[in-house]
């Protein structure tokens, strides 16, 4: 059973972090380095920098935590608790625990990742991670705060933002269970709360500076743990594919990482509140210019630099995060008379989001949730371009991918195929995978003239009564069990109605009087329901399947090939139950 759990675990689930962990780790680095040289000529940084206690390594250039890095284990840098945190353990003070065990099952996933990011990939694959530790794939499939809600605003996002619970993590004995509620909301929400605990940290730090440094050098340290635990959830934000999915346990198996699979390598335009647009991607895609010189002039303005413009902007955000744990430090060493910044959140809850938004400098730059009213997160509303607005409406065609990658349940029903022979059956159908695509857009950025394809897996199972023509009683009953691989071609004729095919090609095993043979069961099928705007993935699922059942929304012709017995063509009509 376990084997079983690991497997569909490892199918359904893994992958669906953000950012790999070598990326995660790379842009904390990189964030942590500009951040010290920052502050490195401010009043009091030298103060700070001792309290902090980190050292740089000679080789790398890296700075890593004293505390952290035991004898016998790995240097921990504030890239490496954005890489582990979050992803390979949801507690930081756990985190801390293991990372202080230089035999520690955390030690060792460090040692894997380090292996294969010596050879030039940004992680180690999810199957050796799953494999030494069955954790991992437990946190990808039931941690679902790695993601922003979909559709749901900024404001929203934040709804259950709860100054208690910042307080309640300063308490060992419950954090835990803190986290186990946080772990229920969103990238927003977790990046907020934790941010805001590291913050209230780092300013009781400041405070103690002067008069207890043993307090105050150990608060500040937990203030970093914590924020770096915060700005894994920060880098997520910036992720496509997950700003886009659907955040249940069950999307988890049909339709998260389908999803967050193809954004992450397609991309989605998105806007933040500085105004910016950009075509954000997610995983493995981090500082690939993808193809920019393809969009220039002349060569002359072909230019590369060391991160792209999207990469800067995270490293950006982490960085901003980073100063704000520093100016806690430092405005409360320096001034006796500094409000704590959670005292200033409003108790009304009504007022809280807002505050957040406007206070919190790094959340300027993540995207914006789609669906925002962009008139409340902008004080100028001339500022607001219909560019913005564009890029800031829910996709377009999310639902028409998620109808193509995402795993379904499909069943289908069937009578003779224009033929005398007598056929009556019905096909249970799960689609599974999406192993090919190609997906495009025209050069005005809609689909008109464009053409797609999706290729994945299939399994069946059929119960159906066949005999040579109509009327003869006490047919057998036949039974098949088909495994291939489906099709989907689409040809889009404009921006919103397209002309669907699809085919299944499956062989399997047929069981008729209990005798089994082998069967071969190719089918093709039509979709022309778009053609009158009868999409049925935009439709919800109380309207979904009675529409498909009373309309022919999918048409499938198939043929039944099978030693020593003649071919049998039937045809009918699929539901697609879920996907």
């Amino acid at each position: 059973m376990k084997k079983i759990l690991f497997f569909l675990l490892l199918f359904s689930s893994t992958d669906l972090f953000a950012y790999k962990y070598g990326e995660h780790k790379e842009i904390g680095d990189k964030a942590f380095e500009k951040f010290i040289l920052g502050i490195h000529n401010s009043p009091y940084a030298a103060l700070f920098l001792k309290y902090l206690n980190m050292e740089s390594d000679s080789l790398k250039g890296n700075y890593y935590f004293r505390e952290l890095s035991c004898e016998g284990g790995h240097l921990i840098s504030y890239g490496v608790l954005n890489g582990l945190s979050g992803d390979h353990e949801s507690n930081p003070l756990v985190l801390e625990e293991q990372l202080r065990f230089r035999n520690s099952v955390i030690q060792r996933i460090i040692a894997l990742h380090n292996l294969y990011i010596a050879t030039g990939n940004p992680a180690a694959p999810d199957s050796k991670l799953t494999k030494l530790d069955f954790n991992y794939a437990l946190q990808a499939a039931f941690n679902i705060s790695h993601f922003y809600e979909y559709k749901k605003t900024f404001q929203e996002q934040l709804r259950l933002f709860d100054k208690s619970i910042v307080k309640q993590c300063e308490t060992p004995s419950l954090v835990a269970e803190v986290f186990k509620k946080l772990g229920k909301t969103n990238a927003i929400n977790m990046y907020v709360t934790l941010h805001t605990l590291a913050i209230d940290l780092a300013e009781q730090s400041g405070g103690l500076a002067a008069t207890h440094p043993a307090e105050a050098k150990k608060l500040l340290f937990y203030a970093f743990l914590f924020n770096g635990f915060a700005d894994h959830f920060l880098e997520d934000a910036f992720a496509a594919g997950h700003l886009v999915v659907n955040r249940t346990i069950l999307a988890s198996i049909t339709n998260n990482k389908a999803l967050h699979d193809f954004y992450c390598k397609n991309g989605c335009v998105v806007v933040n509140k500085k105004a910016e647009i950009w075509h954000a991607y997610g995983d493995g895609e981090f500082n690939n210019d993808h193809s920019s010189w393809a969009r220039q002039s002349s060569l002359q303005n072909v230019q590369y630099t060391t991160y792209t413009q999207e990469s800067e902007r995270v490293i950006e955000a982490v960085h901003l995060s980073l100063d704000d744990i520093w100016q806690a430090f430092h405005k409360s060493y320096t001034d006796t008379r500094y409000t704590p910044f959670i005292n200033t959140i409003p108790d009304d809850k009504k007022q809280q989001a807002n505050f957040l938004i406007s206070n919190i400098p790094s959340l300027a730059l993540v995207p914006i949730p789609y669906n925002s009213d962009l008139s409340t997160l902008f004080a100028d509303q001339q500022q607001i371009t219909p560019a913005m607005r564009k890029a800031n409406q829910p996709l377009a065609y999310r639902n028409f991918v998620r109808s193509r990658v995402a795993n379904s349940l499909v069943i289908g029903t069937y009578g003779n195929g224009f033929t005398n022979a007598y056929f009556k059956g019905v096909d249970f159908r799960f689609n599974i995978g999406n192993f090919s695509n190609n997906y495009s857009y025209n050069s005005k950025g809609g689909k008109k003239g464009t053409f797609d394809y999706w290729l994945g897996y299939t399994v069946s199972y059929s119960l159906s009564k066949t005999g040579p023509e109509k009327g003869i009683r006490d047919l057998p009953l036949t039974q098949q069990v088909r495994a291939g691989v489906r099709s989907n071609f689409d040809l889009w004729v404009t921006d919103k109605k397209f002309i669907g095919l699809y085919n299944y090609t499956e062989a399997g095993i047929q069981f008729i009087d209990k005798r089994a043979s082998f069967v071969f069961v190719p089918a093709i099928g039509f979709q022309l329901a778009s053609l009158i705007n009868l999409n049925y993935y935009n439709m919800p699922v109380w309207l979904r399947i009675p529409a498909q059942y009373f309309l022919p929304l999918k048409f499938t012709y198939c043929a039944v090939l099978s030693p020593h017995k003649p071919t049998n063509y039937y045809s009918g009509l699929e539901m697609d139950i879920f996907f």
